[in-house]
């Protein structure tokens, strides 16, 4: 008798394979990804693709999985419409009773009976439901736009700095052209003898350590083309993209009270939040309505089965009914649950009116700070760059002719690439700044 006891669970251990430490199940589950998955993400490209912005913000709208992913948050909401439509489903009972004390021709009747009933909402539930669902629905369309505009932004932005990288590599590359040709300058000046060896091994260490520069800035212009990738899906990761353009961007408008207007108006993040306050008002209404109840009707059929007891006999019949019950609102009358969403819409409330006046702070500093950088761009357009490529020049000329030592060449090439480096970032800046202007106010539009 034990050992059937022992026998009868191993039996049934060894017929579930999983239970027994078969995880193949949960292999199967965590595997890597498939064969054509795994080709989509290591594929490479050793040519590099010119793409413009527009082109560019139309693949990321297209392909970018986490937008694609926050995409199926509006299906959601549209479906919790649907359902705040719906009315409840109807109950079906079944039930049957028979004497279980006597036995045979001496049982006392029994019956079966069926019943079914609907609910019916009073008070407008189903219309108040709709329109909490509905606002909700129109926020979640609105942080949708919102997630899509700050997206497009970040990649203008990846854009711009890919533009730049690549500016300052080819600064880099002409520079070290320059320097390359004073190298073999030299060497032919120093063969016939007219310099050193001195010199020429310090213009040969300064054109080594300028390569190595100049692979460095290639490095991360390289870097920042791949890095455009990011806001791409994996079937554009292993393109190299060549950005074309320029960082000569402007904003729509520099005008205050248009920005403000814009912002106020136009950010989906306070569309959102207008749609989640509206929400929260619409649940108020909701949560009154709950206080009055919700009628329920039904009709009953009974069949009584007959019976032949000597004492208490009866025929069989059949009987119907109507039923109607509803809570009756004494002890709750949901003050709780209307408490609790008004104080939510007051939350909501304060919070986009918080928001508005954040949204009004970050126009004023985006436009200051637009300002500066504008004005820095335009300091160096003004002349400083063709004056400091025009003292290169000559400073150039003059060490051929032996009016300058090496060491002024050197620092005027030092400071024509210091100049055009902080041009560069201030290109950058410039384009930053527009972006940031563009995003506090809520347009979506950059054109480099």
């Amino acid at each position: 008798m034990k050992t059937c006891l022992y026998v009868l669970p191993l039996m049934l251990f060894l017929a579930h394979p999983a239970a027994a430490g078969d995880t193949s199940a949960v292999v199967e589950q965590t595997a890597g990804p498939t064969a054509e998955r795994l080709a989509e993400l290591t594929k490479t490209s050793t040519r590099r693709t010119a793409i413009k912005l527009e082109d560019y913000l139309a693949k990321v709208a297209a392909s970018n999985l986490a937008y694609a992913s926050q995409r199926y948050n509006v299906p959601i909401a549209e479906a919790a419409i649907t359902a705040a439509k719906l009315f409840q489903n109807p109950v079906l009972q079944f039930s049957n009773g028979k004497d279980l004390t006597h036995t045979r021709s001496q049982s006392l009747p029994g019956y079966y009976q069926t019943s079914i009933s609907q609910t019916f909402e009073t008070a407008g539930k189903r219309t108040k439901r709709w329109l909490v669902a509905r606002n909700n629905y129109a926020a979640t369309s609105a942080t949708l736009q919102s997630f899509l505009q700050n997206l497009r932004l970040d990649a203008s932005a990846a854009y711009a700095d890919s533009i730049a990288m690549g500016r300052v590599a080819l600064q880099f590359q002409r520079t070290a052209t320059l320097l390359r040709d004073l190298l073999q300058a030299q060497e032919e000046r120093q063969k016939a003898g007219d310099i050193s060896d001195v010199d020429l091994l310090q213009t040969r260490v300064e054109v080594r350590q300028f390569e190595a520069e100049l692979l460095n800035a290639q490095a991360q212009a390289t870097n920042a083309e791949l890095g455009l990738n990011t806001f791409l899906g994996p079937q554009f990761s292993g393109t190299h993209w060549y950005p074309v353009g320029t960082l000569d961007v402007s904003p729509l408008s520099t005008d205050l009270f248009k920005l403000l207007s814009s912002a106020i108006r136009n950010r989906p993040d306070l569309l959102a939040m207008r749609h989640q306050r509206d929400a929260a008002l619409a649940n108020i209404n909701l949560e009154k309505a709950k206080r009055i109840p919700d009628v329920n009707l039904g009709v009953v059929w009974q069949q009584s089965t007959p019976s032949y007891n000597d004492v208490s006999p009866q025929p069989l019949y059949n009987m119907g009914g109507v039923m109607v019950s509803l809570p009756l609102p004494i002890w709750n009358r949901n003050k709780t649950g209307i408490a609790t969403s008004e104080a939510q819409a007051s939350q909501a409330q304060l919070q986009l009116d918080n928001a508005e006046v954040q949204a009004g702070v970050a126009v004023r500093q985006t436009l200051a700070l637009y300002d500066i950088a504008r004005d820095r761009v335009a300091l160096y357009q003004g002349g400083v760059l063709k004056d400091v490529d025009s003292a290169l020049e000559k400073r150039v000329l003059s060490y051929k002719r032996g009016g300058s030592s090496l060491l002024e060449l050197l620092d005027a090439q030092r400071k024509a690439n210091e100049v055009w480096m902080s041009f560069y970032n201030a290109q950058i800046d410039h384009a930053r700044a527009v972006i940031e202007l563009h995003r506090a106010a809520g347009i979506w539009i950059v054109h480099f």
